[in-house]
């Protein structure tokens, strides 16, 4: 019996990384989320790992991690052994935008190995219905006649609400900020008349917009007209800014490549299949359009654009990490 374990665990340390990664999953692996239940930050993964569960023969477990500006979730994963068991799916404003405003932070991007995109976040600019006019120009001049005399719902450390009033002060509008704990707190503020203006998930933001309970003024980072027809992207009407919050999924750096291309290749699948978009990414206003589902490769290069990009950002509208 000796021998039988030795020769057995030889064969599992000699074998070809081609046939670990066959192997793969051999036991429960972890989706850690560093956001809330509920929402574009939870719905998906949740979604991801019900079907991975079925699809590769065991449990992928969804755990919520949050705190600390996602802290807390992004520490645990980067600490867990690289053996493929221990995932992070997480936003931009987890992987860039919260190291960058650190002089000295605790992660970087380049310590975990990125695995998949899987959506860009559409956010929309709203306004209250009492909000001075009907497009993003006739708000900045409201702003601009009116110094903070306009509301404006944020929430967190650097979002597209934050940056929105940053930059709206650097090209001589100023608005009022009101801080909330979350954009779901901030939106419930504007539909009970607390605040003028929020940004929120274009998913469940249309809906309210649909209703004829909020206006619309601008959508973020491109225009949606089979969700919103009509509603301009920030840029088109009028913003020389843009904030783009994307979603992927992250494993502990030096993870095996094969299964690394496994799971890339799983996740693609659920991403292209209609059925399962519309239920767990469409409906959180994920789009899947551009460079979700793309190789690791691919976004990886993604992800270098997008730091050099935020940082190029942060310069325009005067932030500096502290």
């Amino acid at each position: 019996m000796h021998r039988v374990a030795i020769a057995a665990t030889l064969c599992i340390v000699l074998a070809p990384p081609a046939a670990l990664s066959q192997a793969w999953p051999a036991r429960t692996v972890r989706i850690v989320v560093p956001h809330p239940p509920g929402g574009p930050g939870d719905v998906p993964p949740r979604g991801f790992a019900q079907s991975l569960s079925q699809s590769l023969g065991q449990p992928f477990i969804v755990e919520n991690r949050e705190g600390a500006d996602g802290l807390i979730g992004v520490e645990a994963v980067r600490k867990s052994a690289p053996d493929g068991y221990t995932f992070i799916a997480t936003s931009a404003g987890t992987m860039i935008v919260n190291p960058s405003m650190r002089r000295n932070p605790p992660y970087d991007v380049f310590k975990f190995t990125p695995i998949v995109h899987t959506g860009t976040l559409q956010q929309l600019i709203l306004a209250a219905l009492k909000a001075p006019g009907h497009t993003l120009q006739e708000l900045f001049a409201a702003a601009k006649a009116k110094p903070e005399a306009i509301t404006v719902g944020t929430f967190g450390s650097i979002n597209l609400a934050s940056l929105f009033v940053d930059w709206s002060k650097a090209n001589g509008m100023r608005f009022y900020p009101v801080p909330y704990k979350s954009a779901s707190q901030g939106l419930l503020a504007i539909q009970a008349g607390q605040v003028d203006i929020v940004t929120f998930a274009a998913g469940p933001g249309s809906r309210l917009v649909q209703a004829g309970k909020l206006k619309a003024l601008a959508i973020s980072p491109r225009r949606n007209d089979r969700l919103l027809p009509g509603v301009p992207s920030l840029r088109e009407a009028g913003a020389s800014f843009d904030f783009t919050t994307w979603w992927g999924w992250f494993a502990p750096a030096g993870i095996e490549r094969g299964i690394v291309a496994r799971l890339n290749g799983e996740v693609a699948k659920l991403i292209a299949d209609p059925g399962f978009n519309a239920k767990f990414l469409a409906s959180q206003g994920l789009d899947t359009g551009v460079n979700a589902g793309e190789s690791p490769e691919a976004f990886d290069s993604f992800i270098r654009r997008e730091l050099s990009e935020f940082q190029d950002l942060m310069r325009l509208v005067g932030i500096k990490p502290q």
